[in-house]
């Protein structure tokens, strides 16, 4: 299960791909990439945008990996006669199957530069809201919800790249400031904690962009407050370091 980190308007950024590629997390090519059913030769070629788990990164020159997604490699095939053109040819690797991919640098370039982290499947973290509109009377405070929240993330191809789709659910505690008035007509305003829950959905991998809408509802037992259980929205943007 995979931890991502949420925020209102402002969230707390994904980590980029690291040097290494961390095991048991899921990984989509970037571009056709080489593997190896014997850890040897690297010559079965799989195409952009398969998806693969990292099974074990603890030898200094492979990975150890298995393939969850696979599609075909295009070839770009010249003639004399006519232009060059493009053929799909199906991957030389098989669902589930052990394979190896090599760590060392094709043409100066590191095999993390080649991927990309996928956030498809189950997703949690932490959800933290700095600020909400509410809904019944159309006014935008700074009442804060820090919780937890779950969701399960599709990926969705659009045009020849992805981007995952997560909706999610999230229920947290809540600090809100509540106005009452004294028997003399004077007003306090007293901070009260309180039960929010929230759901909503996220866009990840859009241009290393993520962003998401949150609607919720915030209840702190009392229901001479004017915003107990009505509903509130709010925005998440973040982005990749």
């Amino acid at each position: 299960m995979k931890k991502i980190l949420l925020c209102g308007i402002i969230t707390a950024t994904f980590a980029s791909n690291a040097a290494e590629l961390t095991k048991e997390n899921k990984y989509r090519a970037k571009t056709a990439i080489d593997v190896s059913s014997d850890g040897t030769n690297f010559n079965l070629k799989v195409g952009s945008q398969s998806k693969f788990i990292i099974l074990d990164n603890d030898n200094k020159d492979k990975y150890a990996i298995k393939f969850t997604n696979i599609y075909p490699y295009s070839v770009i095939k010249s003639t004399r006669t006519t232009t060059d053109y493009k053929t799909e040819n199906a991957s030389d690797v098989i669902e589930d199957n052990v394979y190896y991919l090599s760590k060392k640098e094709v043409n100066g370039v590191p095999i993390e530069s080649k991927v990309e982290q996928s956030y498809g499947g189950i997703v949690s973290g932490p959800l933290v809201v700095p600020f909400k509109y509410r809904l019944d009377d159309k006014s935008i405070g700074g009442d804060a919800t820090v919780g937890y929240y779950a969701g399960y993330g599709f990926d969705v191809p659009i045009s020849d790249q992805y981007i995952t789709l997560t909706p999610f659910l999230s229920a947290g505690l809540t600090q809100v400031s509540v106005l009452s008035e004294a028997e003399d007509g004077t007003t306090t305003t007293d901070s009260k904690s309180g039960f929010s829950w929230a759901t909503g959905f996220l866009i990840q991998n859009w241009d290393s962009v993520n962003i998401g809408i949150v609607y919720g509802q915030d209840r702190i037992g009392d229901k001479n407050w004017a915003h107990e259980g009505e509903g509130w929205v709010s925005i998440s943007v973040g982005w990749k370091l």
